[in-house]
């Protein structure tokens, strides 16, 4: 029930965030909450689908991994135990990499979270932007 009310207000604490810094961070421990702040739904629902495909890849191939290394010293035979063995190995390779997984989408979905927060107002912003031609010259004005 704690983590409940920690998750809760991290959550909330996420949405309330104000600099591109505090969304970037909120994003790194929650997945998907800097892409809710940013309002891309889409992103955070894709974000949150691939963190919790990987969480969840990782604690299957780490349980497969446990249940061959038990299979393996509960085996009488060296043959049996060799492949168990073998398959416990196996296993513990793809959690590793299933961890490689977790940490790679955790930091493209901050730096995600990041760049969307700082372009935020672009919108807004590009309307005082303006680009002259006159007399054969470039020119930008800019208004605040």
């Amino acid at each position: 029930m704690k983590k409940l009310i920690i998750v809760a207000f991290l959550w909330c604490s996420a949405l309330m965030a104000v600099s591109p810094t505090q969304v970037m961070l909120y994003s790194a421990f929650i997945p998907g909450a800097g892409q809710i702040y940013n309002k891309s739904y889409t992103k955070a629902g894709i974000v949150i689908g691939i963190q919790g495909w990987n969480i969840g890849r990782a604690f299957y191939n780490g349980s497969r991994a446990d249940d061959f290394a038990k299979k393996a010293q509960d085996s009488i035979s060296p043959f049996d135990q060799q492949f168990y063995e073998s398959r416990s190995r196996e296993y513990r390779e793809k959690r590793n990499s299933d961890f490689w997984w977790i940490g790679i989408t955790a930091a493209l979905s901050t730096l995600d979270a990041y760049v969307d927060a700082h372009l935020n107002n672009f919108e807004s912003e590009k309307e005082g932007l303006h680009l002259r031609f006159e007399d054969g010259k470039a020119g930008i004005s800019i208004r605040f």
